[in-house]
């Protein structure tokens, strides 16, 4: 089976209320082949925020609110 990951950054310019849209808009994806593939890497993924980010408790990273010494390791 294969598992595919979307996550967006930026936004499409509708920004109605301060007019400053980002500057780019980026769209990745990850496909991953088989359960335990996708099993190692959620593993992965909370492992490293575990130890990375003590302070990590919301549902989302956001990369514009982050030092760039975190930016970098991603």
């Amino acid at each position: 089976m294969l598992y595919l990951y979307l996550d967006e950054s930026g936004d499409l310019g509708f920004d109605f209320f301060t007019k400053t849209p980002s500057q780019y808009f980026t769209i990745t994806v990850m496909a991953v082949h088989g359960v335990e593939n996708m099993k190692r890497i959620t593993k992965a993924v909370k492992k490293t925020l575990q130890n990375k980010f003590t302070k990590y408790k919301t549902s989302g990273l956001k990369g514009s609110k982050q030092s760039i010494d975190i930016k970098r390791y991603f």
